[in-house]
Order: structure tokens, then sequence, then C-alpha cells
């Protein structure tokens, strides 16, 4: 995720001391315990985001340092090969967190698949079995219709407009749930389908523009369209906008959904330091677009509105 008024980030460690003070013991003693503080200083490193060229930044600087040293003098071909074995070491953190990454996004785009696949069951329950029953429930009221006094019918009449309204509540519920136009035809009439759902029930004008008509990998559009879903449900909580715009593009690497609206607008900085980011349901995007590799910028202005701007890329 990237903001474009983050909040204030911890500052990185310094590093260089006990980075120093780690290498100069291995390259003297070699011991494990040394190696041991290598991969220590490379997880310290991983969990407060330096680099991996930071990381060789600095140790060259410091290997640079000792090399002059009169103990090393006549003596490169060791220095170096302990000194990469240090490096490497350090890496071995990196290397760690890099699998539980990738092992965590995996799992993640598991539960996902199989979270999606149950709310198209339900979508289909909510479709087709309450459907049935809507159907039966007419037919019931107009086979005792038929024989009821005019102030019965009347009633009846109004029973019927009820289940009328109810059906139409229902069938919204189950496109929206796993909208069969995302199946179908793709992202973008997916989502005008969803804007004009918005737009009827919100009283929010919301436009939908998109440079292509093409169809997106399934899972692309999937997490896209639950991205552009939640940031529509934001925008009527939180915003009291009256227009929404929605840009959707792509080219060869990626694609890029911008989704702007002319509300009350927010202090970018006071409210993720006030409630973080699960106020503004940034949660749920930033979980999505880890799936997707995808990344996320939030700007806004008091009184000028918000803008949530979604890259992701296409891969091979």
């Amino acid at each position: 995720m990237t903001l474009r008024s983050p909040a204030k980030q911890a500052p990185k460690p310094d590093l260089k001391p006990a980075y120093e003070r780690a290498l100069q013991n291995f390259l003297e003693g070699a011991a494990e315990k040394d190696l041991v503080c290598a991969y220590e200083l490379g997880r310290t490193a991983f969990s407060s985001n330096v680099g991996i060229l930071e990381i060789i930044s600095l140790h060259h600087s410091v290997l640079a340092e000792m090399s002059p040293r009169k103990e090393h003098d006549g003596d490169a071909e060791r220095l170096i090969r302990l000194s990469g074995q240090f490096l490497a070491e350090v890496f071995s953190a990196y290397e760690l967190g890099r699998r539980a990454y990738r092992d965590a996004v995996s799992s993640l785009r598991h539960l996902n698949e199989l979270l999606e696949q149950e709310v198209k069951r339900l979508a289909h329950t909510v479709h087709d079995e309450a459907g049935q029953l809507l159907v039966a429930a007419h037919l019931a009221i107009a086979e005792v219709m038929s024989g009821a006094k005019p102030e019965v019918q009347k009633r009846l009449r109004e029973v019927t407009g009820l289940l009328y309204q109810a059906e139409d509540h229902l069938r919204e519920f189950s496109h929206e749930l796993r909208p069969m136009m995302l199946d179908d035809l793709g992202l973008v009439p997916a989502i005008r389908s969803l804007a004009e759902g918005v737009s009827k029930r919100r009283r929010l004008e919301v436009e939908v523009a998109s440079s292509f008509e093409g169809r997106l990998p399934p899972a692309i559009e999937m997490g896209l369209y639950r991205v552009v879903q939640e940031a529509l449900a934001n925008v009527t909580r939180h915003s009291r906008a009256k227009n929404v715009k929605i840009r959707v593009q792509r080219n060869r690497a990626r694609v890029r959904c911008v989704v702007q609206d002319d509300g009350v607008g927010f202090d970018v900085d006071s409210v993720l330091s006030r409630n973080g980011k699960k106020g503004l349901g940034l949660i749920g995007i930033q979980e999505r677009l880890n799936v997707l590799k995808g990344t996320f910028r939030v700007d806004s202005e008091l009184g000028r509105g918000s803008k949530l701007s979604i890259t992701v890329p296409l891969g091979d």
C-alpha cells in the first residue's frame, strides 16, 4: 500500500555498529556464533524494511573500512570468502522472510477462492431457492384472491406489492454477492452494473469510464470488482459525495483503476493515526491487493474529495 500522506513510520535502525562488530569477529575467528549474529542482523533488517541494496551498500562500506588493516593484509582471498559467507547468512533471513510471505499470500489466495466459492453458492441459493418460494407465494395469493371479498383482494394486492419489492431486493443482493455479469461479460460491465445499483439506491451519480472491454484473468477481475465494491461502500458511508467517477485502464503490463469522489474529503494523516486503516475499509482492500501483488494510493484533502488509485500487474 502507498499513501500520499502516510502516517509517520518508525525510523530504520542504525545497523552499522553491530554489523561491523559481528563481521570483524567472524573474520577473525570464523565462529558459528558470529553467523548467528549475521542471521539476527538480517532478520532485524528485514523486519525494519531495510532493503537488500541497503544491506549490500552497508556490507561494502564496512568491508572497505576493514580491508586496509594489517591483520588482513595479504589475506584478501580469505577476507572475500568469509565476508561473502557472512553476507549470505544475513540474506538467509531475507530468503526465509520471502518464503513466509509467499506462503502467506498463497494461503490467502486459497482462502479467497474458497470464500468466493461459498459466496457464489449463497448467491445461487438466494437467487434460485428464494425466487422459487416467492413464485409459490404469488401463486398461492392469486388462488386465494379469486374467491376473496373486495376488501381482502385489496389487502392481498398490497401483500403482492411487498413480495415484488422483496424479490427486487433479493435479486440485487444476489447480484452483489456474486455478479453473474462478472462471470459472463467481465470486469467493466460488472462494475457498470454495480454503479447503476448504487446510483439507484443511494441517489449518487456514478460514472464509469474504461479504455478497454476485454477480459482479465478471473482472479484479477474478482479482486478488482471487490475493491471497487468496497470503495463505493466507503463513499456512501463517509464522503457525503454527489458524484463518483470510476476509471479502468490497462496496458500490456498492468491494469489501473481509479475511484474518485467529490465528497467532504479527509486528512489522511489524522484519520489513519486515529482509527487506522479499519475505519476506511482499507484492510480488506489491502488484503485483496496483496494476493494480486497490487498496490493502492489514497489522495484526499478536507473539502476536496478523495481518490483511490489501484494498480495491479498482469504478470506474464
